[in-house]
């Protein structure tokens, strides 16, 4: 038994491990031999001893598969010094991420880094508003999987967006993350550059894609599902209405469609169409592939996609059902 000056048990240590080895080095020999009177410490077996821990290794490294070490050796990196065990933990991808930008999505409130940050973002754009001028620039807004987000490009970059690009793939490069009145939002940096481009199997354009053939939601579902989300929507198509508003000193109508179902009513506004466009639906089913979600004053509606963003279809499974509950 060790000293009262010695180190405390290894039982009582936080390291158990770490004091074993110091107890040894104290020279307390820790596997003492059975006293003959003791069954109970005779039927302990003895620990193995360094060779035979390595005999065993070596047993179970013949009984290992050949692809599993073929694989494992693959996936080593090798260098100068010789080949570097994989590492779980990705220590190599982490440290050189950190010399370039992170990617982010359209939900800022998912992004955990602190603002200030930089970060590319590949998004579809949605909505394109007017320039204004001096300093020159445009609001647009952007939208993925996770979300919408809006972002003020500056000079170069206004003559790039136009209505023409709403549904067209955007990538950011070292946009900015900031923060205004507690809430998270994208601005650009001297370094920001925006580029449009086309790839028909990136993630983002195949999500896009994706909604045109999607299960579309009843009008009652769609007050339950969260802002900025793009879905598609059906129903009876009730009522058109329209009214002028002046924004910005300038007047302009928003046209208003006025769905209705078995789940209860919802409401689409567009900026952009007029209500001629729309009155030939009027009693009939329709379905609206792609719109916004949104909400207004507590109330949750839709916004039509300009250009060919949102899409109707007047020849959809269920509109039978739709007939049948506007008839009855």
């Amino acid at each position: 038994m060790p000293s009262s000056g010695s180190k405390r048990g290894a039982l009582q240590s936080p390291n158990p491990i770490k004091h074993a080895v110091a107890d040894v080095d104290d020279g307390v020999d820790l596997v003492s031999p059975p006293s003959p009177g003791n069954i109970l410490s005779a039927a302990v077996t003895p620990p193995f001893s360094p060779a035979e821990l390595v005999s065993s290794a070596t047993v179970l490294s013949d009984v290992a598969s050949p692809a599993a070490s073929d694989a494992a050796a693959v996936s080593a990196p090798e260098t100068a010094h010789g080949r570097i065990p994989a590492s779980p933990s990705s220590n190599r991808d982490r440290f050189l991420a950190g010399f370039v930008p992170a990617r982010t999505c359209c939900n800022l409130d998912l992004c955990r880094a602190p603002a200030g940050n930089k970060f590319n973002l590949t998004a579809i754009c949605v909505a394109v508003f007017p320039a204004t001028a001096s300093p020159e620039r445009r609001y647009i807004q952007l939208a993925d999987s996770t979300g919408a987000v809006g972002i003020t490009v500056w000079n170069s970059n206004v003559a790039k967006f136009t209505n023409t690009t709403v549904g067209r793939l955007v990538q950011c490069h070292k946009v900015v993350i900031a923060n205004h009145n507690g809430k998270k939002q994208l601005t650009m940096a001297r370094d920001s550059t925006i580029e449009i481009f086309r790839d028909q199997q990136n993630s983002v354009q195949l999500w896009w894609d994706a909604l045109l053939i999607s299960m579309p939601k009843s009008c009652g579902a769609v007050h339950d599902i969260s802002d900025n989300q793009i879905v598609s929507v059906s129903g009876v198509l009730g009522l058109v209405s329209s009214e002028i508003k002046v924004v910005n000193g300038v007047e302009k109508t928003l046209t208003c469609l006025h769905l209705v179902d078995a789940t209860g009513r919802l409401s689409v506004r567009s900026w952009n169409h007029g209500p001629e466009i729309f009155n030939q639906y009027v009693d009939r089913p329709l379905l609206l592939k792609r719109v916004r979600v949104v909400s207004f004053a507590g109330t949750k509606l839709c916004e039509i996609i300009d250009q060919d963003g949102t899409v109707i279809s007047t020849d959809f499974d269920g509109q039978a059902s739709l007939l049948k509950f506007w008839s009855a």
